[in-house]
């Protein structure tokens, strides 16, 4: 795989930051909800949070109704983001729209299934410094999301590397256009899969080389020298092409295509993606206001705070960049665990 020529320069600036708190904007929030590392979490709040997941796979849809294979919330979410992927992925708006995503799957969560608390997340750090991604507390099958796909003989598409342990084990799902082969239409019913790799091929016996899981690309030392970049437009670059994106692709399955919200690690690990962003910013308060870059991949349309993001049916009222650039203003009031 060729590296982008930032992510070259990204290594030749590798450098260690201090940390410092994310500013508290006049007029905010006044008891932000505090997003916790799932680590911090205790059992009765993990099986809550794990429940009221669950319990969006089980309502049914209120968005998309001339699209079949939308047929629960979560689907709702998970086509949303599919539809948008080229014009909200390595564009300017990724970190905001999906700080967007995460405080309407917050909202769901809490309006909808009865959670009392705020959107956990993972911090994929903690596990690469230890060189033990499988190992994380993540993938307990007990007090986690399960681990690994298995191999289950099937023939079928879609049914070849199901999750079977865990509160996720043998779900089925309606939407996916990824493993084992591109399905650009998006509605393959299939299992909830998974495939750990390490980018590095099959073994003897045909099955992906699981290997570190690529952890150097996510580790603190990464993340250090992401923090050190002075403008947003760089180290949004950075944070989306590097970690962001490694954690997709060795976990891959149905983390691995734009119909990855059908993951449930989608959302803790795009929490830690925004937990970044947000310790970013709070280096300084000027970063409140810094956005750049351009809002489409051919880099001809030049972004500006004021853009409107695109939500589809998500939302009956006008998103913008600028009420998701501060986690204690606007629409959001929370903050996070460790900064």
């Amino acid at each position: 795989m060729m590296l982008s020529r930032s992510i070259l320069v990204f290594f030749s600036l590798a450098v260690a930051v201090g940390a410092s708190a994310i500013p508290r904007a006049d007029g905010a929030c006044t008891d932000p909800a505090v997003r916790k590392e799932w680590r911090e979490l205790t059992d009765p709040e993990k099986a809550e949070y794990i429940r009221a997941a669950v319990c969006l796979r089980k309502l049914p849809k209120t968005k998309y109704a001339q699209i079949n294979a939308v047929t629960t919330r979560l689907d709702d979410l998970v086509y949303t983001h599919f539809t948008l992927r080229t014009i909200i992925h390595f564009v300017a708006n990724f970190l905001p729209w999906h700080r967007y995503l995460l405080k309407v799957h917050e909202d769901l969560l809490r309006n909808e299934c009865g959670y009392t608390g705020a959107q956990p997340y993972w911090d994929w750090t903690i596990d690469a410094d230890a060189q033990n991604i499988t190992g994380s507390p993540i993938f307990d099958p007990v007090t986690g999301f399960g681990g690994d796909g298995q191999y289950t003989g099937s023939p079928e598409p879609g049914f070849q590397r199901c999750v079977i342990d865990g509160p996720f084990a043998n779900t089925n799902l309606t939407l996916a256009m990824g493993w084992p082969e591109t399905n650009v239409r998006g509605d393959r019913l299939h299992c909830l899969t998974r495939v750990f790799n390490s980018g590095q091929g099959n073994d003897a016996n045909g099955n992906p080389i699981v290997g570190d899981m690529q952890l150097r690309a996510y580790n603190t030392q990464v993340m250090n020298a992401i923090y050190a970049f002075d403008n947003f437009a760089d180290m949004a670059t950075i944070l989306e092409e590097l970690p962001h994106s490694m954690i997709h692709r060795v976990i891959s399955g149905d983390m691995g295509p734009t119909t990855a919200p059908n993951e449930p690690l989608f959302f803790l690990h795009h929490a830690n993606v925004d937990r970044a962003w947000a310790k970013w910013q709070g280096r300084n308060e000027t970063r409140l206001n810094d956005y750049s870059g351009f809002q489409d991949t051919g880099r001809t349309i030049p972004a500006s705070i004021t853009d409107t993001m695109p939500v589809l049916e998500l939302s009956d009222t006008t998103i913008t960049v600028k009420d998701y650039m501060d986690t204690q203003a606007g629409p959001l009031c929370y903050t996070y665990s460790s900064m």
